[in-house]
Protein backbone atom coordinates (compact mmCIF):
# COMPACT_ATOMS: atom_id res chain seq x y z
CA UNK A 1 0.00 0.00 0.00
CA UNK A 2 1.74 3.41 -1.05
CA UNK A 3 1.74 6.57 0.85
CA UNK A 4 -1.04 8.41 -0.95
CA UNK A 5 -3.85 4.95 -0.11
CA UNK A 6 -2.73 5.15 3.46
CA UNK A 7 -2.85 9.22 3.98
CA UNK A 8 -6.34 8.67 2.23
CA UNK A 9 -7.69 5.81 4.44
CA UNK A 10 -6.25 7.41 7.68
CA UNK A 11 -8.47 10.51 6.86
CA UNK A 12 -11.43 8.78 5.80
CA UNK A 13 -10.90 5.90 8.74
CA UNK A 14 -12.44 9.22 11.09
CA UNK A 15 -15.67 8.23 12.21
CA UNK A 16 -16.38 12.03 11.32
CA UNK A 17 -14.89 12.44 7.78
CA UNK A 18 -16.59 8.50 6.84
CA UNK A 19 -20.29 9.25 8.18
CA UNK A 20 -19.93 13.30 6.53
CA UNK A 21 -19.23 11.02 3.12
CA UNK A 22 -22.35 8.85 3.64
CA UNK A 23 -24.48 11.61 4.73
CA UNK A 24 -24.04 13.40 1.95
CA UNK A 25 -24.48 10.34 -0.66
CA UNK A 26 -27.24 8.61 0.76
CA UNK A 27 -29.18 11.07 3.04
CA UNK A 28 -29.09 14.56 1.65
CA UNK A 29 -26.29 15.86 4.22
CA UNK A 30 -28.99 14.51 7.31
CA UNK A 31 -27.32 12.98 9.64
CA UNK A 32 -28.57 9.56 9.57
CA UNK A 33 -25.59 7.62 10.74
CA UNK A 34 -23.96 9.22 14.21
CA UNK A 35 -19.96 9.13 14.28
CA UNK A 36 -20.85 7.57 17.84
CA UNK A 37 -22.60 4.91 16.64
CA UNK A 38 -19.71 2.93 14.19
CA UNK A 39 -17.74 0.20 14.44
CA UNK A 40 -14.27 -0.01 12.73
CA UNK A 41 -14.46 -4.20 11.33
CA UNK A 42 -11.45 -6.14 9.59
CA UNK A 43 -11.33 -5.29 6.28
CA UNK A 44 -10.05 -8.69 4.97
CA UNK A 45 -12.49 -10.73 3.83
CA UNK A 46 -12.34 -14.09 2.36
CA UNK A 47 -14.45 -16.93 1.24
CA UNK A 48 -13.81 -20.60 -0.62
CA UNK A 49 -15.55 -20.79 -3.97
CA UNK A 50 -16.75 -24.21 -5.67
CA UNK A 51 -15.90 -24.25 -9.31
CA UNK A 52 -14.28 -26.97 -12.22
CA UNK A 53 -10.84 -27.18 -10.35
CA UNK A 54 -12.57 -27.26 -7.07
CA UNK A 55 -12.27 -25.67 -3.86
CA UNK A 56 -10.50 -22.23 -5.07
CA UNK A 57 -10.14 -19.66 -2.09
CA UNK A 58 -10.91 -15.95 -2.58
CA UNK A 59 -9.41 -13.08 -0.22
CA UNK A 60 -9.69 -9.49 -0.92
CA UNK A 61 -9.14 -6.39 1.93
CA UNK A 62 -11.70 -3.62 1.83
CA UNK A 63 -10.27 0.10 2.20
CA UNK A 64 -12.32 0.42 5.14
CA UNK A 65 -15.55 -1.14 6.81
CA UNK A 66 -17.56 -0.49 9.83
CA UNK A 67 -20.51 -1.44 11.27
CA UNK A 68 -23.29 1.44 11.71
CA UNK A 69 -26.11 1.03 14.11
CA UNK A 70 -29.22 2.89 13.17
CA UNK A 71 -30.51 3.68 16.40
CA UNK A 72 -33.66 5.33 14.01
CA UNK A 73 -34.43 2.03 12.67
CA UNK A 74 -32.58 -0.15 15.16
CA UNK A 75 -30.57 -1.87 12.67
CA UNK A 76 -27.08 -2.41 11.67
CA UNK A 77 -25.47 -1.85 8.87
CA UNK A 78 -22.37 -2.22 7.40
CA UNK A 79 -21.01 0.73 5.43
CA UNK A 80 -17.63 -0.24 2.93
CA UNK A 81 -15.76 2.73 1.38
CA UNK A 82 -13.01 2.38 -1.29
CA UNK A 83 -10.69 4.78 -2.36
CA UNK A 84 -9.69 5.23 -5.39
CA UNK A 85 -6.42 7.59 -6.71
CA UNK A 86 -7.12 5.98 -10.52
CA UNK A 87 -9.49 5.42 -12.39
CA UNK A 88 -10.64 1.53 -12.05
CA UNK A 89 -12.87 0.16 -14.73
CA UNK A 90 -14.46 -2.64 -12.87
CA UNK A 91 -15.00 -0.80 -9.98
CA UNK A 92 -18.54 -2.21 -10.57
CA UNK A 93 -17.30 -5.64 -10.34
CA UNK A 94 -14.87 -5.34 -7.64
CA UNK A 95 -17.39 -3.86 -5.56
CA UNK A 96 -20.24 -6.27 -5.99
CA UNK A 97 -17.83 -9.35 -5.07
CA UNK A 98 -16.72 -7.31 -1.57
CA UNK A 99 -20.47 -6.74 -0.91
CA UNK A 100 -20.52 -10.60 -1.76
CA UNK A 101 -17.75 -11.88 0.62
CA UNK A 102 -19.52 -9.87 3.32
CA UNK A 103 -22.54 -11.48 2.90
CA UNK A 104 -20.92 -14.76 2.80
CA UNK A 105 -18.74 -13.70 6.38
CA UNK A 106 -22.39 -12.99 8.03
CA UNK A 107 -23.60 -16.86 6.92
CA UNK A 108 -20.98 -18.51 8.31
CA UNK A 109 -21.27 -16.63 11.08
CA UNK A 110 -24.54 -17.37 11.55
CA UNK A 111 -24.08 -21.05 10.85
CA UNK A 112 -21.00 -20.86 13.50
CA UNK A 113 -23.28 -19.27 15.92
CA UNK A 114 -26.06 -22.29 15.71
CA UNK A 115 -23.43 -24.64 16.05
CA UNK A 116 -22.49 -23.01 19.07
CA UNK A 117 -26.19 -23.31 20.14
CA UNK A 118 -26.85 -26.40 19.79
CA UNK A 119 -24.07 -27.49 21.17
CA UNK A 120 -24.76 -25.65 24.66
CA UNK A 121 -28.26 -27.05 24.07
CA UNK A 122 -27.61 -30.61 23.93
CA UNK A 123 -25.53 -31.34 27.02
CA UNK A 124 -25.00 -35.17 26.08
CA UNK A 125 -23.08 -36.67 28.53
CA UNK A 126 -19.90 -38.39 26.98
CA UNK A 127 -20.89 -41.38 28.04
CA UNK A 128 -24.75 -41.56 27.06
CA UNK A 129 -25.82 -44.50 24.64
CA UNK A 130 -25.62 -43.39 21.06
CA UNK A 131 -22.75 -40.18 21.33
CA UNK A 132 -20.59 -41.76 18.89
CA UNK A 133 -22.85 -44.01 17.33
CA UNK A 134 -23.74 -42.31 13.48
CA UNK A 135 -27.42 -42.07 14.74
CA UNK A 136 -26.37 -40.18 17.34
CA UNK A 137 -24.03 -37.74 15.44
CA UNK A 138 -26.91 -37.43 13.37
CA UNK A 139 -29.42 -36.19 16.37
CA UNK A 140 -26.69 -33.71 17.41
CA UNK A 141 -26.17 -32.36 13.63
CA UNK A 142 -29.98 -32.00 13.30
CA UNK A 143 -30.22 -30.64 16.47
CA UNK A 144 -32.37 -26.93 16.38
CA UNK A 145 -33.17 -27.79 12.91
CA UNK A 146 -36.91 -27.41 11.90
CA UNK A 147 -36.01 -29.19 7.84
CA UNK A 148 -33.61 -30.32 5.54
CA UNK A 149 -32.76 -27.22 3.87
CA UNK A 150 -32.38 -25.46 7.02
CA UNK A 151 -29.63 -28.33 7.82
CA UNK A 152 -28.22 -27.47 4.50
CA UNK A 153 -27.95 -24.28 4.47
CA UNK A 154 -26.98 -23.74 7.89
CA UNK A 155 -29.33 -21.22 8.61
CA UNK A 156 -32.95 -20.97 9.47
CA UNK A 157 -35.89 -19.52 7.85
CA UNK A 158 -36.00 -16.50 10.68
CA UNK A 159 -32.23 -15.51 9.77
CA UNK A 160 -31.49 -12.17 7.82
CA UNK A 161 -28.34 -10.80 7.21
CA UNK A 162 -27.23 -7.07 7.62
CA UNK A 163 -27.38 -4.89 4.22
CA UNK A 164 -23.88 -4.00 3.15
CA UNK A 165 -23.62 -1.24 1.28
CA UNK A 166 -19.86 0.53 -0.95
CA UNK A 167 -19.22 3.75 -1.45
CA UNK A 168 -16.64 5.31 -3.49
CA UNK A 169 -14.62 8.46 -3.51
CA UNK A 170 -12.85 9.40 -6.66
CA UNK A 171 -9.54 11.04 -5.55
CA UNK A 172 -7.81 11.00 -8.97
CA UNK A 173 -8.90 14.30 -9.73
CA UNK A 174 -9.50 13.32 -13.39
CA UNK A 175 -13.67 12.52 -14.08
CA UNK A 176 -14.78 9.00 -13.65
CA UNK A 177 -15.28 8.02 -17.06
CA UNK A 178 -15.61 4.35 -15.71
CA UNK A 179 -18.74 1.57 -15.98
CA UNK A 180 -21.03 3.15 -12.90
CA UNK A 181 -23.12 0.13 -12.93
CA UNK A 182 -22.82 -3.92 -14.42
CA UNK A 183 -25.04 -3.91 -17.73
CA UNK A 184 -22.43 -0.72 -18.69
CA UNK A 185 -19.65 -3.34 -18.40
CA UNK A 186 -21.21 -6.25 -20.16
CA UNK A 187 -21.18 -6.84 -23.98
CA UNK A 188 -24.65 -6.50 -24.44
CA UNK A 189 -26.68 -4.76 -26.54
CA UNK A 190 -29.27 -2.36 -24.99
CA UNK A 191 -32.42 -3.86 -26.83
CA UNK A 192 -31.14 -7.59 -26.25
CA UNK A 193 -33.65 -9.72 -25.05
CA UNK A 194 -31.74 -11.02 -22.64
CA UNK A 195 -30.84 -7.90 -20.79
CA UNK A 196 -33.86 -7.11 -18.91
CA UNK A 197 -33.45 -10.35 -16.62
CA UNK A 198 -29.76 -10.06 -15.94
CA UNK A 199 -29.36 -8.78 -12.46
CA UNK A 200 -28.00 -5.18 -12.19
CA UNK A 201 -24.73 -3.97 -9.74
CA UNK A 202 -25.02 -0.21 -9.04
CA UNK A 203 -21.84 2.39 -8.04
CA UNK A 204 -22.02 4.20 -5.08
CA UNK A 205 -19.36 7.05 -6.36
CA UNK A 206 -18.11 10.45 -4.84
CA UNK A 207 -16.53 12.06 -7.79
CA UNK A 208 -15.63 15.79 -7.13
CA UNK A 209 -15.23 16.45 -10.86
CA UNK A 210 -18.70 16.03 -11.52
CA UNK A 211 -20.23 18.27 -8.19
CA UNK A 212 -21.31 22.00 -8.33
CA UNK A 213 -19.07 23.44 -5.95
CA UNK A 214 -22.36 24.97 -3.81
CA UNK A 215 -22.28 21.04 -2.91
CA UNK A 216 -19.01 20.81 -1.22
CA UNK A 217 -20.80 22.95 1.17
CA UNK A 218 -23.06 20.24 2.10
CA UNK A 219 -20.48 18.38 3.92
CA UNK A 220 -20.68 19.46 7.91
CA UNK A 221 -16.76 18.71 8.17
CA UNK A 222 -13.79 19.44 6.02
CA UNK A 223 -14.48 16.38 3.87
CA UNK A 224 -16.44 19.10 1.57
CA UNK A 225 -12.96 21.63 1.66
CA UNK A 226 -11.11 18.39 1.03
CA UNK A 227 -12.64 17.17 -1.81
CA UNK A 228 -12.87 21.00 -3.13
CA UNK A 229 -9.15 20.53 -3.43
CA UNK A 230 -9.24 17.30 -5.10
CA UNK A 231 -11.59 18.63 -7.94
CA UNK A 232 -9.16 21.69 -9.39
CA UNK A 233 -5.97 19.37 -8.02
CA UNK A 234 -4.99 20.26 -11.55
CA UNK A 235 -6.58 23.86 -11.76
CA UNK A 236 -4.56 26.32 -10.02
CA UNK A 237 -6.88 29.15 -11.09
CA UNK A 238 -9.95 27.54 -10.62
CA UNK A 239 -9.11 26.11 -7.05
CA UNK A 240 -8.38 30.22 -6.02
CA UNK A 241 -11.34 31.22 -7.10
CA UNK A 242 -13.71 28.26 -5.55
CA UNK A 243 -11.90 28.92 -2.20
CA UNK A 244 -12.14 32.34 -2.39
CA UNK A 245 -16.17 31.85 -3.02
CA UNK A 246 -17.04 29.36 -0.79
CA UNK A 247 -14.52 28.76 2.05
CA UNK A 248 -12.26 32.16 2.69
CA UNK A 249 -12.75 31.80 6.45
CA UNK A 250 -12.38 28.41 7.48
CA UNK A 251 -9.29 26.92 8.99
CA UNK A 252 -7.70 23.73 8.39
CA UNK A 253 -6.86 20.93 10.69
CA UNK A 254 -3.76 18.71 10.44
CA UNK A 255 -5.48 15.97 9.51
CA UNK A 256 -7.00 17.63 6.18
CA UNK A 257 -3.50 19.04 5.36
CA UNK A 258 -1.95 15.73 5.79
CA UNK A 259 -4.34 14.37 3.62
CA UNK A 260 -4.01 16.66 1.13
CA UNK A 261 -0.14 17.47 1.09
CA UNK A 262 0.25 13.42 0.41
CA UNK A 263 -2.77 12.66 -1.99
CA UNK A 264 -2.58 15.78 -3.93
CA UNK A 265 0.63 16.24 -3.61
CA UNK A 266 -0.33 20.53 -4.15
CA UNK A 267 2.22 22.53 -1.51
CA UNK A 268 -0.25 24.96 -1.79
CA UNK A 269 -1.21 24.95 1.63
CA UNK A 270 2.37 23.97 3.13
CA UNK A 271 1.79 27.73 5.03
CA UNK A 272 -1.00 26.41 7.00
CA UNK A 273 1.14 25.43 9.47
CA UNK A 274 -1.10 26.79 12.61
CA UNK A 275 -4.33 26.03 13.46
CA UNK A 276 -5.42 29.78 13.47
CA UNK A 277 -4.22 30.55 9.97
CA UNK A 278 -7.47 31.21 7.51
CA UNK A 279 -7.01 29.20 4.42
CA UNK A 280 -6.94 32.29 1.95
CA UNK A 281 -3.94 33.35 3.23
CA UNK A 282 -2.64 30.79 0.93
CA UNK A 283 -4.59 31.45 -1.77
CA UNK A 284 -3.45 35.30 -1.83
CA UNK A 285 -0.65 34.11 -2.12
CA UNK A 286 -1.40 31.96 -4.82
CA UNK A 287 -2.82 34.68 -6.71
CA UNK A 288 0.49 37.02 -6.40
CA UNK A 289 2.38 33.84 -7.37
CA UNK A 290 0.31 33.87 -10.54
CA UNK A 291 1.20 37.33 -11.45
CA UNK A 292 4.73 36.66 -10.77
CA UNK A 293 4.89 33.60 -12.78
CA UNK A 294 3.24 35.31 -16.19
CA UNK A 295 6.01 38.08 -15.92
CA UNK A 296 8.43 35.36 -15.59
CA UNK A 297 7.34 33.50 -18.39
CA UNK A 298 7.03 36.68 -20.56
CA UNK A 299 10.35 38.19 -19.93
CA UNK A 300 11.81 34.98 -20.72
CA UNK A 301 9.86 35.27 -23.73
CA UNK A 302 11.83 38.54 -24.43
CA UNK A 303 15.02 36.88 -24.61
CA UNK A 304 15.69 38.66 -20.63
CA UNK A 305 18.58 36.88 -18.61
CA UNK A 306 17.46 35.46 -15.09
CA UNK A 307 19.43 38.47 -12.89
CA UNK A 308 17.66 40.87 -14.56
CA UNK A 309 14.35 38.80 -14.35
CA UNK A 310 15.05 39.01 -10.50
CA UNK A 311 15.69 42.13 -10.06
CA UNK A 312 12.84 44.03 -12.09
CA UNK A 313 10.09 41.68 -10.64
CA UNK A 314 11.35 41.80 -7.12
CA UNK A 315 11.06 45.99 -7.07
CA UNK A 316 7.86 45.70 -9.49
CA UNK A 317 6.23 43.24 -6.76
CA UNK A 318 8.29 43.70 -3.53
CA UNK A 319 8.71 40.38 -3.18
CA UNK A 320 12.13 38.35 -2.41
CA UNK A 321 14.84 37.39 -4.33
CA UNK A 322 15.04 34.27 -3.40
CA UNK A 323 10.96 33.69 -4.23
CA UNK A 324 11.55 34.97 -7.52
CA UNK A 325 14.71 32.47 -8.34
CA UNK A 326 12.99 29.60 -6.74
CA UNK A 327 10.16 30.35 -9.57
CA UNK A 328 12.62 30.55 -12.34
CA UNK A 329 14.58 27.20 -11.58
CA UNK A 330 11.00 25.23 -11.50
CA UNK A 331 9.95 27.40 -14.78
CA UNK A 332 7.84 26.59 -16.11
CA UNK A 333 6.35 23.96 -13.69
CA UNK A 334 3.33 24.06 -12.89
CA UNK A 335 2.02 26.57 -10.31
CA UNK A 336 0.68 24.17 -7.56
CA UNK A 337 3.51 22.17 -7.42
CA UNK A 338 5.83 25.03 -5.97
CA UNK A 339 6.25 26.25 -2.15
CA UNK A 340 5.10 29.53 -1.69
CA UNK A 341 6.46 30.11 2.01
CA UNK A 342 9.61 31.98 0.53
CA UNK A 343 7.27 34.68 -0.59
CA UNK A 344 6.55 35.77 3.14
CA UNK A 345 10.51 36.81 3.97
CA UNK A 346 12.01 39.61 5.21
CA UNK A 347 14.32 39.73 2.39
CA UNK A 348 14.84 43.27 1.06
CA UNK A 349 14.32 43.86 -2.95
CA UNK A 350 17.31 44.44 -4.52
CA UNK A 351 17.11 47.19 -7.22
CA UNK A 352 16.41 47.10 -10.79
CA UNK A 353 19.72 47.53 -12.84
CA UNK A 354 19.46 50.77 -15.09
CA UNK A 355 18.05 49.19 -18.74
CA UNK A 356 16.19 46.65 -17.23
Amino acid sequence: MGLKDTAAIEYFADNEIFADAFNYYFFGSRKVIKPEELQPLDSAQAATIFGTRGKVPVKRYRDILKLAKRTDKGVFVLLGMELQSEIDYGMTVRNMLYDALSYDAQIKAIENQHEQQKKSEQNVNNDSAGLTSEKGVNNIKGAGRNSSAEFLSGMTKEDKLKPVITLVINLSGKPWDGPRELLDLLDIKEDDALRPFLNNYKLHIISPDMMDDKEFLKFSTLCGFALNVVKYRYDGNGLAASIKESFSNITVDTKTKRFLKTVTKSKILEDLTKEDNMVMDAFDQLGLKMVVVGMIDALKNLGKSDEDIVNFVTKRHHVTSDYVWDLIKVWPKPLLDFNINKARDNDPAPSVPAGS
